[in-house]
C-alpha cells in the first residue's frame, strides 16, 4: 500500500470545479473530493497531463450563500478516479476562505482526513 506523506490538513470538500488549461485548450467540470491550503483533489474521468498549468473556478454552496473563486494550479498526480492539483496562486481572500473552512471543520469536530499534500507520491 502506498504511504501518504502529505502533511497539510485536508478536509472532505464537496464542490463543483471548472478546470481550464492555461491556453484554454481544455475545459471540464469536476467534483472536488477534498481540499487543503496547498491543493485539491478532483474526481474526473477527463484529466490534464501531469505538470499542466490550469485555473480552477471553484463554487462553494452553503445554506444561504454561494461563493465562487478562482485558483491557479499545477496538475501533480493522477489515479484511477481523478487528479491532484497543487495551488500556485490565489487571491488573499480565497486563501482566507479556505483557511476558515479548514478551521471551522476542525473546531466543529467534523471528521477530517489525515494530514496530506496533493503532489507527493508514496
Amino acid at each position: 500500500m502506498e504511504q501518504d506523506r502529505r502533511q497539510d490538513s485536508r478536509i472532505n470538500f464537496n464542490g463543483k470545479v471548472r478546470i481550464t488549461a492555461q491556453e484554454n485548450s481544455f475545459q471540464a467540470e469536476a467534483d472536488a473530493k477534498d481540499i487543503s491550503l496547498k491543493g485539491i483533489y478532483l474526481v474526473s474521468s477527463e484529466k490534464l497531463p501531469i505538470e499542466s498549468l490550469c485555473s480552477l473556478d471553484i463554487t462553494l454552496t452553503g445554506e444561504s450563500i454561494i461563493m465562487k473563486f478562482t485558483i491557479f494550479g499545477r496538475v501533480c498526480r493522477h489515479d484511477d478516479r481523478g487528479m491532484g492539483i497543487a495551488f500556485l496562486d490565489m487571491e488573499e481572500d480565497t486563501f482566507l476562505h479556505i483557511k476558515t473552512l479548514l478551521h471551522l471543520h476542525d473546531k466543529m469536530g467534523v471528521p477530517k482526513k489525515s494530514p496530506t499534500f496533493p503532489c507527493q507520491e508514496g
